[in-house]
């Protein structure tokens, strides 16, 4: 094995060893749209932000999903692509579009997925988010937010 496959193995092991040591913070539906709302995310759009990250992590800051069949993988609470969005720090070139570390979006503080999040949406909108285009967008399963006042 070259030099830049054992660097790519050893940083993948400590990303996935990282991860696992990972405390995240599990939201319900009213505490995340006030969370949301401190962080200025507009109440109209309230509603599809909860059901994103209803459906993408069950409100989960420390969700990663299993690898895609790109390889690439989906963080946080919103799920960001580190296809495009993050750097896994594994040795793997990505977009990075957020110029943020794929670590910062699993922990307990969701300011850096809620940046990164509103960037996506300036330039893709919610259908960026498959779960949207599928479950929120229609409107029937968004969640209400009427009683977290």
């Amino acid at each position: 094995m070259d030099s830049i496959a054992v660097k790519t193995c050893i940083s993948f092991l400590l990303t996935t060893v990282a991860v696992q040591l990972v405390d995240g913070r599990i939201f319900d539906r009213c505490s995340l749209a006030q969370e949301l709302q401190s962080l200025g995310v507009r109440q109209q759009n309230l509603p599809n932000w909860v059901c994103i990250a209803l459906h993408e992590s069950n409100y989960n800051t420390a969700e990663i999903s299993p690898p895609n069949p790109d390889g690439s993988r989906n963080w946080g609470i919103f799920h960001i692509s580190d296809r495009f969005w993050c750097d896994p720090e594994d040795g793997r070139e990505t977009a990075n579009a957020c110029r943020v570390s794929c670590q910062s979006l699993i922990t307990d503080d969701i300011r850096a997925s809620v940046t990164c999040a509103q960037q996506i949406i300036r330039t893709q909108g919610f259908t960026a988010w498959n779960t949207w285009n599928n479950e929120c967008g229609r409107g029937s399963n968004v969640p209400n937010l009427d009683d977290c006042n």
